[in-house]
């Protein structure tokens, strides 16, 4: 990824199970807008892999429908672990997680 002060490594993930999409659109099909969901991996200022994401229960918790933001929370930890996981294992580097509310 070309930036203003120079070149740095990004990339970005889709991550998703239409199973658990499912869970959701059946009720709302609207939230299948954010399914899969999306993780950018990129190399901050430092050199650091930094993983950022939207955290799942902020989209779907917009519908009002408990069923579908369950799932959405459900998916919050998921991920972070997944993420976390990934992160320790990666070799001789540092990465770092982060979730946002949207």
């Amino acid at each position: 990824m070309q930036i203003f002060a120079g070149r740095r490594n990004a990339l970005q993930y889709e991550i998703g199970n239409p199973l658990t999409a499912s869970k959701m659109t059946r009720y709302e099909l609207g939230a299948a807008l954010y399914a899969p969901l999306r993780v950018v991996l990129f190399e901050d200022e430092q050199g650091k892999g930094v993983f950022e994401y939207d955290k799942p229960s902020s989209f779907f918790g917009q519908y009002g429908d408990e069923r579908v933001t369950e799932v959405g929370r459900y998916l919050d930890t998921t991920l972070e672990a997944a993420l976390r996981e990934a992160a320790e294992q990666g070799a001789n580097a540092e990465y770092g997680v982060s979730g946002r509310e949207t």
